[in-house]
């Protein structure tokens, strides 16, 4: 598998493309607000199509990409559905210091249609298996996304687990002991490279071996 990331502005989200090996089409993961130019610009550098899209949050930082996005690939959205309700009205699913940071973010939004995804479920896309992995905590329907191409895995962690660290739990719909089961489902995991939401990429055991949250 290939995994190309670009960054949006706004809370420097990392926001990437995968495919499988020797194909063109690709799945996307998160859209960080802003993030649909540097994404033109990979996907047309990589001679990529996107075909889907994965969201591993409804956090607004993860999300309000979305409406260019979708102007320039009309592709199916996927998000947990316990989190579909953050698609509503995004400014106010954050902390109220964010609000007005927030505001002129979402002057123009309108939430797009999305499919809901349960915990367990697998979708097979651009010659790759998605397969959802309900991780609340963060959010409620925090999900990692586990992706397969038959021989390599890798899990994309959202803001759930991030190199080092954690996702904070004291926004709204955050619960520090739902996070805490899904860290030690986390734990569980086969030691496959990881990328979160936000910061570099590591790997499955080495949080587990210095992440001082484990």
């Amino acid at each position: 598998m290939d995994v190309f990331t670009t960054h949006a502005e706004f809370l420097d989200v990392n926001c990437y493309a995968v495919r499988a090996e020797g194909r063109s089409d690709c799945i996307l993961i998160d859209s960080g607000y802003d993030c649909a130019p540097g994404l033109e610009r990979l996907l047309a550098e990589e001679e990529l199509d996107p075909q889907a899209i994965f969201l591993t949050h409804g956090h607004p930082d993860h999300i309000l990409g979305l409406t260019n996005v979708l102007a320039r690939w009309d592709v199916p959205v996927h998000l947990g559905g316990a989190d579909r309700y953050r698609l509503d009205d995004p400014a106010s699913t954050l902390s109220p210091q964010f609000t007005p940071l927030l505001a002129p973010l979402v002057a123009d939004w309108t939430a797009p249609d999305v499919i809901d995804v349960s915990d367990g479920q697998s979708f097979e896309i651009a010659g790759l298996t998605i397969t959802a992995v309900s991780a609340p905590g963060h959010t409620e329907g925090s999900t990692l996304l586990r992706v397969s191409d038959g021989d390599e895995e890798i899990i994309f962690t959202g803001d759930v687990v991030f190199a080092g660290a954690i996702g904070r739990v004291d926004l709204p719909g955050g619960d520090a002991e739902a996070m805490q089961d899904s860290l030690r489902a986390f734990a569980e995991l086969p030691d496959v490279p990881i990328y979160p939401g936000h910061g570099p990429a590591s790997r499955v055991g080495r949080e587990l071996d210095s992440n001082p949250f484990f």
